[in-house]
């Protein structure tokens, strides 16, 4: 049986969701108050998350997902997301400087960050990939 072939945007959007549960891990950890509920829920989103990264690093491993134009686009997105990453880190620690931020919200322009990141490569990706830049 042949396997279909996956379509890469949707590829690289699937791998911002382990970025989306550790904002929502993050966001449980700084919530106010105790719930019991949310040991369960800090621990089933944490293990989610792990094994979304790990079925994704061994369906990769498995199967060749990028072709050498895949790949080269992809260099051409992490070349770019690398400039923008700069910038948003820079503007994270000039506002906790500046503005005088707690540590909690400090947590979220990284993780934040993150999930920010993870959404432009995607969509970076995605774009360049349409345009066969």
């Amino acid at each position: 049986m042949k396997s279909k072939p996956v379509n890469l945007s949707v590829w690289m959007f699937l791998k911002a969701v382990p970025a989306a549960l550790l904002l929502l891990y993050y966001w449980m950890c700084t919530v106010e108050g105790y719930d019991p509920v949310f040991r369960y829920l800090h621990a089933s989103t944490l293990v989610l998350a792990g094994a979304l990264v790990w079925a994704q690093v061994s369906y990769a491993r498995k199967r060749k997902i990028f072709d050498e134009f895949a790949r080269e686009n992809l260099k051409t997105t992490d070349s770019i997301c690398l400039k923008v990453a700069y910038v948003l880190m820079v503007a994270a620690v000039l506002a906790c400087i500046f503005a005088d931020f707690s540590g909690i919200i400090a947590g979220y322009f990284v993780v934040g960050g993150i999930l920010l990141l993870t959404l432009i490569r995607a969509s970076l990706f995605a774009v360049i990939d349409k345009k066969g830049m």
